[in-house]
């Protein structure tokens, strides 16, 4: 069996026993941060609202694979803001720019809290634009943009003042980029928020919302991937 642990002289001559990779763990869990009904976020609308509602009234720890994977993304995401900074393209390079937005919906306000990853205005013509970064394991599998994707920089156009939105994906093995122009659209707007106002709506009901990914041909193969799945389920058969 492989020894992870690296045995680093001490000062003193004695031996220490450091694994890197258990303090990174630590490091990416106490990044994490708990939910509260009444306070969303842009990237989680795009997903089941069973699932979302899941996540704020039955939190499980993300999995330390999964809490790497999202480090690697914020890794790719950096070289692309420093690359952004360092162009001559541009007159303004805003980072990680947060952005709010309060709604009163039917079943009574709540807040959508978020941050741009850049923020950028041209020189040629000064256009703002909005950029989100993503990283992906194969770039030649990335065809279109996904809806979760655009769903979230819609919500971004909405709130920050912008010319449009350009959604880039960039391959983890090699950086190779693939992006995607993003207008606003006022009825993909109105979808996205209606979306905010039945998960909103049901966890202050306390209320399960429908399994929608489960109930969709071109999605249920998701539902073996999230960490619900088993109560999912469980209610599915409750309900037959």
């Amino acid at each position: 069996m492989e020894n992870n642990l690296l045995n680093i002289p001490h000062e003193n001559g004695d031996l220490v026993d450091i694994d890197i990779g258990e303090i990174i763990d630590e490091f990416l869990e106490e990044e994490a941060r708990p939910k509260r009904v009444g306070v969303y976020f842009p990237s989680e609308i795009g997903m089941c609202i069973r699932r979302s509602y899941y996540s704020y009234g039955l939190p499980k720890p993300t999995e330390r694979s999964a809490l790497r994977i999202f480090a690697l993304g914020n890794s790719v995401h950096s070289f692309i803001a420093e690359a952004l900074k360092a162009s001559k393209e541009f007159s303004t390079v805003e980072e990680e720019k947060p952005i709010k937005i309060q709604h009163n919906g039917p079943d009574g306000s709540f807040s959508i809290y978020g941050r741009i990853d850049d923020y950028v205005v041209t020189k040629a013509g000064s256009k703002k634009i909005i950029i989100e970064a993503k990283s992906v394991g194969d770039i030649n599998r990335v065809e279109k943009p996904e809806m979760k994707h655009v769903m979230q920089i819609m919500l971004y156009l909405a709130a920050q003042e912008a010319d449009y939105g350009i959604l880039v994906y960039a391959d983890k093995k090699n950086l190779e980029i693939r992006q995607f122009r993003v207008d606003y659209d006022d009825g993909l707007y109105r979808k996205v928020m209606s979306r905010f106002e039945e998960l909103d709506s049901h966890l202050k009901r306390k209320k399960l919302p429908r399994a929608e990914y489960y109930f969709d041909a071109d999605k249920v193969w998701e539902c073996k991937y999230c960490p619900y799945f088993q109560d999912c389920m469980q209610a599915i058969a409750d309900d037959e």
